[in-house]
C-alpha cells in the first residue's frame, strides 16, 4: 500500500507543478550542473565504463547497429535535453547507469527498443 501511497503523491505533485508552470519533476542529480551532480556524473560513467565497456561500440556491436542511441534506456526528451542543456539529441540520459552519455557509445547492457523520446516516458522512468 505504501507504493500506491508514493505513487499517488507523484502524480498529485506532477500535476501542480505542471498547474504552477514548473517543471513537472526535478532533473536527476547526475544532470545538474553543480558540483555534486558534475561529480556523480563522472562517478557513474567511470563505473559503466570499467563494469560493462561503456565506450566505442564493439565490432559485433556495430555489426548489429547497437548504440546508446538506440537503447530503452537513452533519454533524448525535451525535459531531459533541458535538464541536461544540450538540444542536439546526440547526448541522453541513461536511466540503467544514471549519468549523460553519448548516443554514439555502446555498453554491453544495452537493450533492443526505442529510445525515450517523450516528456511523459521520461517521468515515468523517474518515477520509477
Amino acid at each position: 500500500m505504501g507504493r500506491l501511497d508514493k505513487k499517488k503523491r507523484l502524480i498529485i505533485e506532477r500535476a501542480n507543478r505542471k498547474m504552477l508552470g514548473e517543471s513537472e519533476m526535478d532533473c536527476p542529480e547526475a544532470t545538474m550542473k553543480t558540483d555534486k551532480g558534475i561529480d556523480l556524473n563522472k562517478k557513474n560513467k567511470k563505473k559503466i565504463a570499467e563494469n560493462n565497456q561503456y565506450g566505442l561500440p564493439t565490432e559485433e556491436a556495430k555489426e548489429k547497429g547497437q548504440s546508446c542511441a538506440n537503447c530503452v534506456a537513452f533519454d533524448t526528451s525535451k525535459r531531459m535535453k533541458d535538464c541536461m542543456k544540450n538540444q542536439t539529441g546526440e547526448v541522453g540520459y541513461c536511466w540503467m547507469h544514471h549519468f549523460m552519455c553519448s548516443g554514439k557509445k555502446w555498453c554491453d547492457t544495452w537493450v533492443e527498443g526505442v529510445p525515450i523520446t517523450s516528456d511523459d516516458e521520461s517521468y515515468k522512468k523517474q518515477e520509477g
